[in-house]
């Protein structure tokens, strides 16, 4: 007999003379039922998304049969069944891994229906209706929104299984998607936005519609900054805006659609003239007609609108800032989320830890990855903060098969204690809004300038078939108090108004807001 075996059916009796052997096998088997459990359960609750009872009662069957089938295995190896112990070893290790396979295949599947996967068809209409499915599944915000989401696909089915090519196809998406006033749904890349000439930007002003940045184009036809656009096409400016194209003015607040609704105002299509009248700073009064060319590759290569505040402030767009004020104070500006700024942003603290207060300049700034914030915002804290949570309407493999998950800010040495102001403004949106939540419901900072944009969305790719895909948001965020970013956004402590002649003299009435608070002056 091998030592460690047993010929009779005495199995009590072979433990008592092998005890470390018992115990090794009695940990395996323990083991088996610990393993068992966790894996009915999380089948359960993962790829099959059963309730909680049907979680518990998965995992106690589990570990039941699994324990149960390697206790039958080591006791065959025990009484010496040598050649049926390994078809019991066979057999469970070909169960486990059809287990592993079963898993992977209903991810897989699960993650195809949401469109992360490429469509196994280029047919346009399955694929709509493979978007309109996954959308239903995962989309959060339709009783948010007060949205007939199949009243509106059935609208839209018509003009997809009526288009004759991939544009007209998106176009009809974009129009659809639009209707959800979601700034983090559409399609990419946007096909209204690509598909026509930037002469100018526009930005609302006391009511006005003030140009703040103009290309070589745009300067061409006579077009100038600190201008006044009176009428667009003979319309003035109230329907100007009213004829923006809808599918520019993607959305989650009307503040935000507002501004978009400026930002488009010079937008000319492909092939087309927008014919603007204006007013100069000097008060002298202009024409300009903007001739886009109707030939996408020369009209590639007219100027494009940018940022107002690249205007102002010395900065490049995607860099960070950071400079001392004149009485001391540290300013640092945050242009994005987007790309991974932190080791920048802390060189820039460093420098600013002696400083009596810190401005936070945001503007232009419209989200990204909000681990980038997060890491940011930890030289900002000295305790641990949880500062609201991502709720799904889908539980998707990429997250674990999560129903939600909670946003945190861990401080990061050396933690900048003085007096904080964060300038905000509309253009402010999603991951940056995550941010300023968690300085905000802190108690670490207070804001000065305009209400932001307002959305959140953790938003998932959709391959469409063709060149472009679409995204729709998965997660609606909640803060501590209950309140969704969606649709509400953040108003700050102290609203800041331009003035025309603040942006045409170079003033900054929003630094300066932010440093007589930080220095006691007032508002």
């Amino acid at each position: 007999m091998e030592r460690g075996t047993l010929q009779s059916n005495n199995v009590v009796a072979w433990a008592r003379e092998h005890p470390w052997h018992a115990g090794a096998r009695l940990i395996w088997i323990l083991l088996a039922v610990v393993w068992g459990g966790g894996n009915a359960g999380f089948l359960a609750w993962g790829p099959l998304m059963a309730g909680w009872s049907l979680v518990v009662l998965a995992g106690f069957a589990g570990a039941a049969v699994n324990g149960g089938l390697w206790l039958r295995q080591q006791i065959a190896a025990v009484r010496g069944q040598t050649g049926r112990a390994r078809r019991w070893w066979r057999g469970l290790m070909v169960v486990h891994a059809s287990i592993f396979l079963a898993v992977s295949v209903i991810a897989g599947v699960q993650l195809y229906q949401v469109g992360l996967f490429p469509p196994l068809t280029q047919d346009r209409l399955a694929n709509f209706d493979r978007l309109a499915r996954a959308m239903d599944r995962a989309y959060p915000y339709f009783e948010l929104k007060g949205i007939d989401w199949d009243a509106l696909v059935e609208r839209y089915r018509p003009q997809v299984e009526s288009a004759e090519t991939d544009r007209e196809y998106y176009a009809a998406l974009e129009r659809m998607l639009v209707e959800l006033n979601d700034g983090h749904t559409g399609v990419i890349p946007p096909l209204a936005r690509n598909e026509g000439c930037f002469f100018g930007t526009t930005r609302e002003i006391e009511g006005q519609a003030i140009v703040v940045k103009v290309g070589s184009s745009g300067l061409a036809a006579g077009l100038t900054v600190g201008s006044t656009v009176l009428t667009v096409d003979g319309e003035p400016l109230t329907e100007a805006l009213e004829g923006v194209e809808p599918r520019l003015l993607a959305g989650s607040t009307p503040r935000q659609r507002r501004s978009h609704a400026f930002q488009f105002l010079l937008h000319t299509p492909f092939g087309e003239t927008r014919d603007v009248t204006f007013e100069t700073p000097s008060g002298e009064h202009g024409v300009a007609a903007l001739v886009c060319p109707g030939d996408p590759a020369i009209a590639a290569d007219t100027d494009r609108g940018g940022d107002i505040w690249a205007l102002l402030l010395p900065v490049a767009e995607r860099e960070i800032v950071g400079r001392r004020l004149p009485s001391g104070v540290g300013y640092i500006r945050v242009p994005t989320f987007g790309t991974d700024l932190v080791s920048e942003f802390d060189a820039a603290l460093n420098e600013m830890l002696d400083a009596p207060g810190l401005i936070l300049d945001l503007r232009g700034n419209g989200g990204g990855n909000s681990a980038y914030a997060d890491q940011m915002a930890g030289r900002l804290l000295s305790e641990p903060f949880a500062y609201g949570r991502d709720t799904y309407a889908a539980r998707l493999p990429t997250r674990a098969w999560r129903k939600w998950m909670t946003f945190r800010v861990t401080p990061r040495e050396p933690v900048y204690s003085g007096p904080v102001v964060v300038i905000m403004e509309t253009s402010n949106f999603s991951s940056t809004e995550q941010f300023l939540i968690s300085l905000v419901d802190s108690g670490r900072v207070q804001t000065v300038g305009r209400a932001t944009g307002g959305g959140s969305g953790n938003p998932t790719v959709f391959r469409l078939p063709g060149g472009r895909n679409a995204k729709f948001s998965t997660a609606n965020f909640i803060r501590n108090d209950g309140t969704p970013i969606e649709g509400v956004g953040l108003v700050p402590d102290v609203p800041v108004r331009w003035t025309v002649e603040d942006f045409r003299e170079g003033r900054d009435p929003d630094l300066a807001a932010a440093e007589r608070l930080l220095l006691g002056d007032g508002e």
